[in-house]
């Protein structure tokens, strides 16, 4: 069987401290066909010279892209048949790549296929496993987005059909695009392919609001609303921002109050 390339993209912004650990993971991976492309947004932390010396790795130098423009070029750019985008702070699982290519191999129709993803702390303990199960349009229509980024690869030719990823978007951009894939040979994968790391000053927790204007936006594109599934997952997220609010304002032991 023909080995097919595939492409990984990584944007990144002063992402060092999670960067060489990326470009590690890509490069260990037990695939051969792996092209890994670096486009940066213009950092000043080392981020140039650690892609620079990795073997494997191409930096883009690509200075004041937001996120979702920055894969974008990388997309454009990738030769690859299959490609992904792995943010800097993400991984993927020992023997991922192989297994991905392994199933666009086996059946030419097929034009994306996911996984499933653990989502981990910063010290790499797990916190819940994502397991989302057969694509199903109506069930993102009517539950939000339910497809683990990281875990998602797409065959090239399909952006082209559908389109690349909304600019305009800085969260859901990944959500709007699965919605796209309506209609297509989409292939779920009962494997971990990725680990995502969930911290408190990533985007998407500093900016859940944002994130959540974006997701309502992209819903009532594709002709949704809000449901009940909606609801309760907009209710959860207040409730975990009044929690961290609440615990910020306690005072510490010993610490007299205003």
């Amino acid at each position: 069987m023909r080995e097919r390339m595939i492409s990984v993209i990584t944007p990144t912004l002063n992402a060092a401290a999670y960067l060489q650990a990326c470009l590690d993971n890509v490069r260990g991976q037990a695939y051969a066909p792996v092209e890994h492309l670096v486009v940066d947004g213009g950092s000043r932390d080392g981020t140039r010279e650690m892609v620079l010396a990795c073997a494997g790795a191409r930096l883009v130098d690509a200075p004041g892209l937001n996120q979702s423009a920055a894969i974008n070029l990388g997309f454009r750019l990738a030769k690859g048949e299959i490609v992904a985008w792995l943010n800097a702070d993400d991984l993927y699982t020992p023997g991922a790549l192989a297994a991905v290519a392994e199933a666009f191999g086996g059946d030419a129709t097929l034009d994306a296929a996911y996984g499933d993803c653990d989502v981990v702390d910063l010290a790499d303990r797990l916190l819940w496993r994502e397991r989302p199960g057969p694509y199903d349009f109506e069930r993102l229509l009517r539950r939000g987005n339910y497809l683990a980024q990281p875990a998602v690869f797409l065959r090239k030719r399909v952006l082209d059909e559908v389109g690349y990823l909304d600019e305009r978007f800085e969260c859901g951009m990944d959500y709007d695009l699965w919605l796209r894939l309506r209609g297509r040979h989409v292939a779920y994968l009962p494997r971990v392919l990725a680990v995502y790391r969930w911290y408190a000053t990533s985007k998407t927790a500093v900016n859940q609001f944002g994130c959540w204007r974006e997701l309502l936006v992209i819903v009532r594109r594709y002709g949704g609303g809000w449901t009940p599934a909606l609801a309760w997952s907009y209710a959860r997220m207040l409730l975990a921002l009044g929690r961290q609010q609440t615990v910020r304002r306690i005072p510490r032991l010993g610490t007299p109050r205003d």
